[in-house]
Protein backbone atom coordinates (compact mmCIF):
# COMPACT_ATOMS: atom_id res chain seq x y z
CA UNK A 1 0.00 0.00 0.00
CA UNK A 2 1.59 3.08 -0.98
CA UNK A 3 1.76 6.00 1.34
CA UNK A 4 -1.15 8.52 -0.23
CA UNK A 5 -3.46 5.62 0.05
CA UNK A 6 -2.43 4.85 3.92
CA UNK A 7 -3.26 9.03 4.10
CA UNK A 8 -5.90 9.53 2.22
CA UNK A 9 -7.63 5.96 4.34
CA UNK A 10 -6.64 8.06 7.94
CA UNK A 11 -7.94 10.98 6.68
CA UNK A 12 -10.78 10.29 4.78
CA UNK A 13 -14.37 11.30 6.18
CA UNK A 14 -16.39 8.58 7.12
CA UNK A 15 -19.17 10.78 6.08
CA UNK A 16 -20.81 12.86 3.44
CA UNK A 17 -21.90 16.56 3.90
CA UNK A 18 -25.09 17.08 2.51
CA UNK A 19 -27.17 20.48 2.47
CA UNK A 20 -30.22 21.21 4.26
CA UNK A 21 -32.43 20.33 1.49
CA UNK A 22 -30.63 16.93 0.70
CA UNK A 23 -31.23 16.49 4.24
CA UNK A 24 -34.86 16.64 3.98
CA UNK A 25 -34.70 14.35 1.19
CA UNK A 26 -32.68 12.07 2.94
CA UNK A 27 -35.65 12.13 5.52
CA UNK A 28 -38.21 12.14 3.44
CA UNK A 29 -36.36 8.82 2.07
CA UNK A 30 -36.64 7.33 5.69
CA UNK A 31 -33.30 8.86 7.48
CA UNK A 32 -33.48 9.75 10.57
CA UNK A 33 -32.79 13.72 11.29
CA UNK A 34 -30.50 13.71 14.79
CA UNK A 35 -30.34 16.82 16.06
CA UNK A 36 -26.93 17.11 18.72
CA UNK A 37 -28.03 20.32 19.81
CA UNK A 38 -27.88 21.01 23.58
CA UNK A 39 -31.22 20.56 25.38
CA UNK A 40 -31.69 24.81 25.41
CA UNK A 41 -31.11 25.11 21.36
CA UNK A 42 -33.28 22.12 20.96
CA UNK A 43 -35.82 24.14 22.83
CA UNK A 44 -35.67 27.09 20.96
CA UNK A 45 -36.85 25.21 17.60
CA UNK A 46 -36.15 22.12 15.86
CA UNK A 47 -36.80 20.59 12.90
CA UNK A 48 -40.62 18.53 13.43
CA UNK A 49 -39.23 15.37 12.33
CA UNK A 50 -35.33 15.30 14.10
CA UNK A 51 -35.06 13.32 16.99
CA UNK A 52 -32.51 14.80 19.91
CA UNK A 53 -29.92 13.50 21.65
CA UNK A 54 -27.26 16.10 22.92
CA UNK A 55 -23.24 15.25 21.07
CA UNK A 56 -22.21 14.54 24.67
CA UNK A 57 -24.50 11.64 25.25
CA UNK A 58 -24.28 10.56 21.81
CA UNK A 59 -21.61 7.52 22.55
CA UNK A 60 -24.20 6.14 25.69
CA UNK A 61 -27.65 6.82 23.43
CA UNK A 62 -26.18 5.44 19.90
CA UNK A 63 -27.59 2.02 20.62
CA UNK A 64 -31.00 4.53 20.42
CA UNK A 65 -30.51 5.10 17.01
CA UNK A 66 -32.36 2.46 14.50
CA UNK A 67 -30.23 -0.18 12.42
CA UNK A 68 -29.88 0.13 8.70
CA UNK A 69 -31.29 3.42 8.33
CA UNK A 70 -29.47 6.60 7.65
CA UNK A 71 -28.85 9.01 9.90
CA UNK A 72 -28.47 12.79 9.23
CA UNK A 73 -26.82 14.54 12.17
CA UNK A 74 -28.17 17.98 12.28
CA UNK A 75 -26.67 21.32 14.49
CA UNK A 76 -27.22 25.28 14.27
CA UNK A 77 -23.70 25.49 12.14
CA UNK A 78 -22.40 21.78 11.45
CA UNK A 79 -19.43 21.74 13.60
CA UNK A 80 -21.33 19.93 16.07
CA UNK A 81 -23.13 17.74 13.99
CA UNK A 82 -20.07 16.77 11.74
CA UNK A 83 -18.08 15.35 15.01
CA UNK A 84 -21.38 13.42 15.54
CA UNK A 85 -20.96 12.12 11.91
CA UNK A 86 -17.26 11.16 12.94
CA UNK A 87 -18.03 9.51 16.88
CA UNK A 88 -18.54 6.06 15.81
CA UNK A 89 -21.94 5.85 14.21
CA UNK A 90 -20.41 4.50 11.00
CA UNK A 91 -18.78 2.11 13.22
CA UNK A 92 -22.31 0.76 14.63
CA UNK A 93 -23.21 -0.03 11.05
CA UNK A 94 -25.36 3.88 10.94
CA UNK A 95 -24.76 5.71 7.68
CA UNK A 96 -23.72 9.33 9.33
CA UNK A 97 -24.05 12.21 7.38
CA UNK A 98 -23.69 15.81 8.49
CA UNK A 99 -25.68 18.09 7.62
CA UNK A 100 -24.73 22.11 7.33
Amino acid sequence: MSVSSVLRNIFSRPYATVSAAQAAALADGGAVLLDVREPHEWQAGHAPRARHIPLSQLPRRAAELPRGRAVVTVCRSGARSARAARMGLPMDGHLAHAAT
